[in-house]
This record gives structure tokens, sequence and C-alpha cells, in this order.
């Protein structure tokens, strides 16, 4: 990012009765301590990161100490594989070598990886412990640090184990991501134009311009976290539990999530997955309801400019992601209950579009 450091924006939130705040700024990692010492109930801390986001951490830790906590350190390894029930356990036994009591914090230091193991952690170990995110990816900072999802994979299938667990405070220091690679950004920025389509014309057409090369000028991206961050909040706070409202979060990922097994959870980071099921989502939505096809195209000119896939490798099989699509959380025995849209914010919520325009939304994919 370039120009002069940015105001912070600050967002008090409610959800399934936690309070939290969340804090939005350039420089905000170094304010972590102060604003966790104003809510802490313990004097100790266990720092999840990994190697991607060591410094981070340190810096992290150095403000909980400043601010007279005492900092454990706990790297786990970076990427999809170390959110697995090993690695919990791992976790769990360190913070109990550590002496990590219940009014102790676990602060999640990193994207999503990072925040779903950690998460998870802190709603496991001795029953639940207080849970601080500190996300330094695009993508954790507009999605997966907010709403209280943590878990980690089985084989079977993405987020299989995991429980709702709110944080008692979220810190975005966007000065973090002038250190993420493009790939990182552009995965993150799926996210963001998802939110676009969710929200309304007006925030997608916002996404629409957003500028080539991520992640863009300092004022407007605060203002655009912060907005997709609100939207969130605002789905999440009545519908804590995903008993309705909060499946519209979930446009693109049903597919997506396919992808993402299907490939063996290599091939495609989430954001890139999350690209191709949104196009997947708009065509459907095409020909099932009554979306615009130029929404589509609009679509997948703003992906194709910050990086995203927009086409389906080959080696990826359709029948391998539809038998991932069919074991997904968001599915039951009749329906694979899909978000789809009428325009952008006007949602749909479990729709089940025939088998055969999902299979031809997948192989479109590929031309």
């Amino acid at each position: 990012m370039t120009g002069p450091a940015t105001a912070a924006h600050v967002i008090s939130a409610e959800v399934g009765g936690t309070h939290f705040t969340v804090h939005i700024g350039d420089g905000r990692l170094e304010h972590l301590g102060p604003l966790w010492a104003e809510r802490a109930a313990g004097d100790q801390a266990l720092v999840v990161f990994d190697a991607n986001t060591a410094s981070h951490a340190e810096a992290a830790a150095a403000s909980l100490r400043d601010a007279g906590l005492r900092t454990h350190m706990a790297e786990v390894p970076p990427g999809e594989r170390s959110k697995s029930l090993t690695e919990l356990e791992r976790l769990c036994r360190e913070a109990a070598r550590a002496g990590i009591r219940r009014a102790d914090a676990v602060v999640a230091v990193g994207g999503g990886v990072v925040g779903d193991l950690a998460g998870f952690l802190a709603a496991s170990y001795q029953r639940g412990v207080r849970l601080v995110h500190v996300p330094t990816t695009l993508l954790a900072m507009v999605d997966s640090s907010i709403g209280g999802k943590t878990g980690v994979d089985l084989p079977e299938g993405k987020n299989y184990v995991g429980a709702i667990w709110q944080p008692q405070l979220v810190v975005m220091d966007t000065a973090t991501l002038g250190t993420l690679p493009a790939r990182e950004l552009s995965c993150g920025f799926a996210e963001v134009v998802k939110y676009g389509l969710l929200d309304s014309i007006e925030l997608f057409e916002r996404v629409e311009a957003w500028p080539a090369p991520l992640p863009g000028p300092g004022g407007p991206l605060l203002d655009l976290i912060r907005d997709c961050v609100r939207h969130k909040v605002e789905v999440v706070t009545q519908d804590e539990r995903e008993t309705g409202l909060r499946a519209s979060l979930n446009l693109g990922h049903t597919v997506g999530h396919g992808i993402e097994a299907a490939a063996g959870y290599e091939r495609y980071h989430h954001g890139e997955a999350i690209s191709l099921g949104l196009l997947a989502a708009l065509r459907i939505a095409g020909h099932a309801r009554k979306l615009d096809p130029s929404w589509r195209d609009r679509t997948r000119a703003v992906l194709e400019r910050h990086g995203l896939p927009t086409r389906l490798d080959p080696e990826v099989r359709t029948p391998d992601i539809l038998a991932a699509m069919g074991r997904d959380k968001k599915a039951d025995a009749t329906a694979l209950n899909m978000v789809l849209l009428d325009e952008p914010g006007v949602v749909l919520l479990r729709q089940d579009p025939p088998h055969d325009l999902v299979v031809a939304a997948i192989e479109e994919l590929r031309a």
C-alpha cells in the first residue's frame, strides 16, 4: 500500500451472546496488547501462527507482553493440511504444557487455515477459552475471521469437524497485506467479489472498478474491507448457526468446495476454487432463475483482472466434483441447497437446480 497511514474503523458486534469489536486499520497490530488488555480475564496468551506469519506473530506477542501478558508461541505447518485432528491434538497438548487456562486466550495470527485451526483449539480446549483473531490475509479479513466458524478437515470433506466459537476481539492490520504474494491477495479478492454480488449493485460496482494490482489504495481499501465485514456481521448476527440467512454466504461455495476436494486440496487454493464456483453459480442462476447473463460476464472480467482462474483444469473430473458436492455440509439427502441470485443483492437460498444444469455449468468452466 502507498500513502500516509489511514484512520481505523471499529465495528461492534454481538453474535450468539458474545460481544466483540473488529478493528481495521494500517498499523493496528501494535495496538493489539492494549486492546486485549481491556477485555482480558487471564494473564496468558497462546499465539498460534505458521512460518509465513512468524514476524507478525512476534509483533503480536511483543504487543501483548508490553501490555503485561505472558505469551507462548505455537507454530503450525503452513497450508490446508495443518487443519487436521492430529495437529489439533498437538496444539491442545502444547497449550496444556504451557499452563493455558480457561480465562486465558488463544491468539490466531495468520490466514484462514491458522484461524480455523486455532479457533477450534479455543473452542475445544478445556471446553472453551477466549479467542482473538489477528487475520493477516485479505481472505481472512473479509471472511473467515468473522462469524465464529472453526474446524479441521477430514479426507471425506473440508471443515467436517468443528464448532461455532465467537472471538472476543478481531484486529486487522492492513499493513500485513503488503507482505503477501500476489496469489494470496487474489484468493482473498474472490471473497470480496462474493460480497459485492451478495450485498448490492453499488458494492459490486465498487468491486468491479477496483484497480490492479492488489491490494489497492489505503483509504478505499479500509472502506472496502469494512463493508465486507459489516455485511457478514449483519448476517451472522441474525443467524449464527446457519439455519437460514447465513447460508447466503455460501454463494459459489457448493461447486467451489467440490472443486477443492476433487483436486485434493492441492491444485486450487480456496479463493481460486471459489472464483470458479461463483461463475458456475451465476451460470446456473442465469438458466434456472432470471439473472441477466451480463452479471456473469462482468464477474468473470473482474476475476480475471485480479489473477483468479476462470477455467477449470481438465484433470479435475466432473464426477469427482459432483461426488464431493453431494458430501458437502450444505447438502442434504434430497437437495444441494445452493445459493443463487436474481441480481446482485437479491439472494435465493436452498435452491436445488436440475442435475444436468449443474453438470453443464461445471463443464462450461472448461471451455
